[in-house]
């Protein structure tokens, strides 16, 4: 038995430390850890809450605008506001826009340069992934440099900027758009499709695509369209067996996304992505009860005034504590939703969103296949592409002589929540507002919900289950990990490196 630390980790804000136990080449235990407590949800308390949609966005410079919505939703149910459906669609928009900066990003700068690890070399199309994948130097990975922040673009156009863009607010959106705005950013939309989605990332019709309705037919579109990367990262996929790693949790969640501006009310109706959790053993879609949410911290460096129990969000509390505790060693609570009875640990992100809304070419690739990491980046793919056809129907759908903003009444009492997908997965924010000013300010983000530590009960969450069991060709070079742990887009804001004297640092080599 072996433990080594992987460390720095992260290609992305913050720097995740994983510790790794192998027995030989096979992975026994995995722990994420995260050993920064940066106190954002007391930095909250007594604050005015308009407040929080300032501060919140300040968790992440990735996908500030993600809180700013989550925010904005819960102070939309605190006070009671009504969206006009400009206002839903342009913070549909947003939102959109800086989930496709992501997962272009994600796909090109965090995830396919790792292609180019030395384990590959022996590959006959080794050669073609350089070419188009290597950092810095690849065609596709320098295209994504290009395209990614024209989505960027979009969003500033609607919130005055990116990152921390400020309009979305209770009630609405504060941007009152011409229809020059409107013309900008579907130009946009139209660049970008025809240099990037169509021309580097499917190497086919964006139109044609979104009509896949199972593997075999991404099997014909790789045909059709050999030059494409996701043409590539299937064919090459398979070959470097990613489509063996990583599965995890037998259940995928998603809080939804992207309400239908005709009937939004205080953040309930239609969502274009369906909010529920989906158990792959028995197929059963479970509606999604945010009340049966509980945050444990038996390994975490927080306690509780009464003890190891589970808290509700609106129940939550932060009490960091000194990193010094046997049997605590992340500032990460761990994430459990209440199931039949049963706590238990759900994946989230690109993946768990399309699966919940019953996509016919994931919900096929599952069926055949199970979760992996191919998998997961064939749904981040599918995502963005989805997504930029939302953009445009947003932006059509949109009236120039509409409301984008209704003025709320502002309570002195109350609470709220708010739920969305985020780039990265699930995210929530849950607040309580008593005699005018923030009592209570709950946050729970996508790398919490997959990467958090066990629960009391032993249980570990969805990254340790992906990872155990894992056999990797060289320790010194675990690039199966690698791949596993990215695949899920981690971000884990503002960790440090720490080493415990006994075990072994080392870093991957690409």
């Amino acid at each position: 038995m072996s433990s080594k630390i992987i460390s720095p980790f992260n290609r992305v804000e913050g720097d995740l430390d994983l510790k790794i136990e192998f027995s030989g080449n096979t992975v026994v235990k995995a722990y994420a850890i995260s050993r920064l407590f940066r106190g954002i949800e007391i930095i909250l308390k007594e604050k005015y809450p308009m407040d929080a949609l300032v501060i919140t966005p300040r968790v992440c410079g990735i996908c500030g605008g993600s809180h700013l919505l989550a925010s904005a939703q819960a102070l939309d149910m605190a006070y009671k506001a009504e969206v006009p459906e400009n206002g839903v669609r342009l913070r549909n928009v947003m939102s959109m826009a800086e989930m496709g900066q992501n997962d272009a990003r994600h796909i090109y700068l965090m995830f396919l340069i790792d292609t180019v690890n030395r384990k590959y070399e022996k590959f006959p199309f080794y050669k073609d992934m350089v070419m188009r994948w290597a950092p810095f130097y690849g065609s596709s990975y320098k295209a994504a440099v290009v395209w990614s922040k024209r989505y960027t673009e979009i969003y500033a156009i609607f919130g005055g900027q990116w990152p921390h863009g400020s309009s979305i607010v209770p009630g609405g959106i504060t941007c009152e758009p011409t229809p020059e705005d409107i013309i900008k950013a579907k130009a946009i939309l139209k660049t970008i499709k025809e240099n990037f989605i169509e021309k580097v990332l499917l190497g086919g019709p964006l139109t044609q695509f979104l009509e896949l309705k199972s593997q075999s037919d991404l099997d014909q579109w790789s045909e059709d369209y050999p030059q494409g990367d996701i043409s590539k990262i299937w064919i090459y996929g398979k070959e470097m067996e990613w489509d063996k790693l990583g599965s995890g949790s037998q259940y995928l969640m998603s809080f939804g996304h992207l309400p239908l501006a005709e009937n939004y009310s205080q953040g309930k109706g239609e969502l274009r992505f369906r909010s529920g959790i989906l158990n792959l053993k028995t197929w059963e879609i479970f509606p999604l009860e945010q009340g049966n949410i509980a945050e444990f911290v038996t390994h975490s460096f927080y306690t509780y005034t009464k003890g190891n129990v589970g808290l509700h969000p609106f129940k939550g509390e932060t009490i960091p504590i000194m990193p010094k505790e046997n049997g605590k060693y992340t500032f990460t609570k761990a994430f459990r939703y209440s199931l039949n009875g049963e706590y238990i640990a759900p994946e989230v992100g690109s993946l768990a969103m399309l699966s919940v809304s019953l996509n016919p070419l994931i919900v096929d690739i599952l069926r055949r296949r199970g979760k992996s990491v191919l998998v997961r980046e064939i749904s981040r793919i599918l995502r963005l592409v989805l997504i930029h056809k939302f953009v445009e129907e947003e932006l059509g759908n949109y009236e120039p002589n509409g409301k984008t903003y209704i003025k709320p009444d502002e309570k002195n009492e109350g609470e709220g929540f708010g739920l969305v997908e985020a780039s990265r997965g699930s995210l929530g924010h849950w607040i309580s507002i008593k005699d005018g000013k923030i009592n209570n300010y709950q946050i729970i983000t996508p790398t919490q919900i997959n990467m958090g530590p066990e629960d009391p009960f032993g249980n570990p969450s969805h990254m340790s289950q992906a990872l155990v069991g894992t056999k990797v060709d060289y320790t010194d070079n675990p690039i199966e990990i690698v791949h596993i742990v990215r695949s899920h887009d981690a971000c884990m804001v503002c960790n440090v490196h720490f080493l415990d004297g006994n075990q072994e640092r080392f870093s991957v080599r690409i």
